[in-house]
């Protein structure tokens, strides 16, 4: 019995077109998901610098309580892809719901240990007083959105796991209208209602996340795709054999999450014409890495809905390589042409940044090269080789060699900052020559 509705290529494995339409979907979904705090961002903006910097502060905090939830979720979306090639709704139905009890228990504590050490973690990270209080009021209140915020992003994956992502899209169609007209009503207290500033942002999330989250269960609940009738129990050596895959993928993303948060703070300490040109560069690398995640994503999915097809399996590798290449090419040339316009074209650069963003124009456009190949070639190697062999590398070059150079190089020796951002590219290009040597050996050994 196959997941009705799920198209299998079981004698050719997936074409170049076939993971380019589900790459789009899913970069859309990801861009459309990073739009929350952009949204809170730009609305809050006119309420000053304190409430932007308190703005960022929480975004800091609640990405690292987060990065758990999406190491787990990274998980799920093999175990469900997986689930899904074997076209057993049984299967699949029990891990989704499997992951999601798991996913919301730890969602629910990691909520309630960010709320214990809020008032720690402000005192400490707050620069002012001000921006401490504007912190607590709109993080105070978005930390219950940590299991909303899993839920919907588990939800999401049992569709992309299935390549349908088009039915988790239309949630957007609520959230972000409503998030845009919940935050001008609430935060400067438009037409008769309380003018709350952040806790007005934050109260706005949590609802048009909520919505979404509703639209996203009951499309589940009435699929019989991901609602079988009859109860799969899974042995125990199954539970250990996802074990065996889920958590080295787990801890592999959370803590890369963490390298990542790491990096912004060592950042924060340079000079501050420096950091500002960063921060000038940063949405746009985001918005590059939000697509890049898509094309990773897109290949993981298809590849491990192969699992058990090994010949499908091996001639999907090709088309991985050659879309993981041509989206690097082109992320790449496109940000290079954007921050070169963005250089030329926005006078309100201060005159002391240019040269410091004008140098980072060529470095991003070579990051986002080899980090969207880097990401593409692990995520696929975490589902159908050695998750534990990819944990070590990634991990490995993050934190034992690029984030203490960093370190060292920025707070201990006060050292330029062009030499910082090109030790992260060294890293990613490490990164990626290894992943991509075992990415080779692998494809041809499965041809033999």
């Amino acid at each position: 019995m196959t997941i009705q509705g799920y198209t299998l290529q079981q004698q050719n494995g997936y074409s170049r077109a076939s993971m380019a339409r589900l790459a789009a979907s899913l970069s859309l979904s990801g861009l459309f998901a990073a739009s929350a705090i952009l949204i809170d961002s730009n609305m809050v903006a006119p309420l000053g610098k304190d409430a932007l910097a308190a703005m960022g502060l929480s975004a800091g905090l609640f990405g690292a309580f987060m990065a758990a939830l999406f190491g787990l979720g990274t998980g799920a979306q093999i175990l469900l892809a997986e689930a899904a090639g074997r076209g057993k709704r049984q299967i699949f139905a029990q891990r989704l719901w499997f992951m999601f009890a798991l996913g919301l228990s730890l969602a629910l504590i990691l909520s309630l240990l960010l709320k214990l050490l809020l008032p720690f973690l402000i005192q400490w990270l707050a620069p002012t007083r001000t921006i401490a209080i504007l912190t607590n009021d709109y993080l105070g209140l978005l930390v219950y959105s940590l299991p909303i915020v899993f839920c919907c992003y588990l939800l999401s994956i049992c569709f992309d796991a299935q390549r349908k992502p088009a039915r988790e899209l239309m949630g957007f169609a609520f959230e972000l209208p409503a998030n845009i007209a919940l935050n001008a009503l609430l935060i400067y207290g438009l037409h008769g209602f309380p003018e709350l500033g952040l806790k007005g942002a934050a109260i706005a999330t949590l609802v048009a996340q909520s919505g979404r989250l509703a639209w996203l269960m009951t499309l589940v609940l009435l699929d019989e795709r991901v609602t079988a009738r009859g109860y799969y129990v899974a042995s125990r050596a199954e539970y250990r054999n996802m074990g065996k895959l889920l958590w080295p993928v787990s801890l592999n993303v959370a803590i890369l999450i963490l390298g990542a948060q790491f990096y912004q703070l060592i950042f924060s300490q340079l000079p501050v014409t420096a950091f500002a040109a960063i921060a000038l560069v940063a949405p746009w690398l985001t918005l590059a890495n939000v697509i890049g995640r898509g094309v990773a994503q897109s290949a993981t999915i298809s590849c491990a809905s192969l699992l058990d097809n090994p010949t499908a399996l091996a001639r999907t590798f090709a088309p991985v390589e050659h879309i993981t290449k041509v989206t690097s090419i082109a992320l790449a040339v496109a940000l290079l042409v954007i921050l070169s316009i963005v250089y030329g074209l926005s006078s309100h650069i201060p005159r002391e940044v240019r040269p410091t963003f004008l140098w980072l124009v060529p470095l991003s456009a070579i990051l986002v090269y080899v980090r969207t190949g880097a990401v593409s070639l692990g995520n696929v190697l975490r589902a159908v080789d050695k998750p534990g062999w990819v944990f070590k590398i990634q991990i490995g070059l993050q934190w034992g060699f690029a984030l203490p150079i960093v370190f060292a190089g920025v707070v201990i020796f006060d050292l330029a900052p062009f030499w910082a951002v090109s030790v992260l590219v060294l890293e990613e290009t490490i990164r990626l020559a290894f992943l991509r040597h075992r990415f080779r050996k692998l494809g041809q050994n499965s041809k033999n």
